[in-house]
């Protein structure tokens, strides 16, 4: 029962939308409009959007095979990409997603023979990158661009972020004074915790990985932006400048909208953002010189290339790599513990 309320709260928006959608699609002839722009969008720019979208998804598989080489776990490119994708599609699609995709993640890495240590070294360092590099790209949107967007905020998630990465390399490099401090927690929670601290001390990343990780997370985050930015050009069939023409928009423009986008569907209030990310990349992109017909056609461009494609192609990558073989349910065969 719990689980159907989980699934009516996560589709109900979207219900409304379509209710919504269909009682004022009179008064709403700029959807039928872009839609009929769709029909005309240059194949090219489509396709140069596509690749940016797959090669986001291969930055941050590149992420995770050089943090996992922290403890000599040599996984492959394949095989990261894979796992990526599959997390990704539970991620954005099922209700509780992220904390579905960690667990699929954790127990991919552990049937490749990473530890407990290593898992939660991976998902914390990962995730702290992806968030330096959000609030870094949002600060150059509010001083640059004109963002309206909180300084404290963004401030605030850059200390987190920086202070997670700082705190795990602290304990990569002092086990052995959280082994003296685990003496005041309760045996059976000790017996639990000195393993993970044990395997954390194991973990050894040069400074040259570490930066080689950073700049793949920030190719990750640009390489979305240009996602976006092709998905535009495919409608005007021209390419954002520096200056914007009539009816167009700049890269500064591209650039706020995609943060704003960011911003929308970081909630995850429904499957993917639907309804929350559209009508403000949407608004962004008016507000920067395109068009509401323009805006609204290459919004959707990129909503199915960066979200429906990619996640369809994700499901099918589970499906085939790691359906039916215990990974979110029960235990892999891999499992080495």
């Amino acid at each position: 029962m719990a689980d159907l309320r989980s699934w009516v709260r996560w589709l109900a928006p979207i219900a409304v939308l379509v209710v919504v959608g269909l009682v004022f699609r009179d008064q709403l002839p700029f959807l039928g409009e872009a839609f009929a722009v769709l029909g005309h969008a240059a194949p090219l720019h489509v396709a140069a959007s596509v690749l940016c979208a797959v090669l986001a998804i291969v930055s941050m598989a590149a992420v995770m095979r050089i943090l996992l080489a922290a403890k000599d776990v040599r996984a492959n490119m394949g095989n990261c990409t894979t796992i990526t994708l599959a997390s990704n599609a539970w991620s954005t699609t099922i209700p509780g997603g992220p904390a579905l995709s960690a667990w699929l993640t954790y127990r991919v890495h552990r049937s490749w023979g990473a530890s407990t240590g290593l898992c939660g070294w991976f998902f914390v360092i990962s995730g702290a990158l992806s968030t330096v590099w959000m609030v870094v790209i949002g600060i150059a949107a509010a001083i640059f661009l004109g963002a309206n967007l909180s300084m404290w905020a963004l401030a605030g998630s850059f200390a987190v972020a920086i202070a997670a990465i700082a705190g795990l390399f602290w304990a990569v490099y002092n086990p052995a004074v959280l082994e003296r401090w685990t003496r005041y927690l309760p045996a059976r929670v000790r017996e639990r915790v000195l393993p993970v601290i044990t395997q954390l001390g194991d973990i050894r990343m040069t400074t040259r990985g570490f930066i080689a990780a950073a700049v793949f997370s920030l190719f990750n985050q640009l390489i979305d932006v240009a996602t976006l930015y092709f998905s535009i050009s495919a409608i005007t069939g021209t390419l954002p400048g520096f200056t914007a023409g009539p009816d167009q928009t700049t890269i500064q423009g591209v650039t706020l909208a995609f943060i704003m986008t960011k911003l929308a569907g970081a909630a995850q209030i429904t499957p993917g953002g639907i309804g929350t990310v559209e009508p403000i990349a949407t608004a962004s992109l008016v507000a920067t010189g395109l068009t509401l017909v323009d805006a609204t056609a290459a919004t959707l461009i990129y909503r199915i290339v960066s979200f429906a494609l990619v996640t369809a192609i994700g499901w099918v990558v589970y499906l085939f790599a790691y359906a039916g073989k215990g990974f979110m349910l029960g235990r892999s065969a891999a499992d080495p513990s």
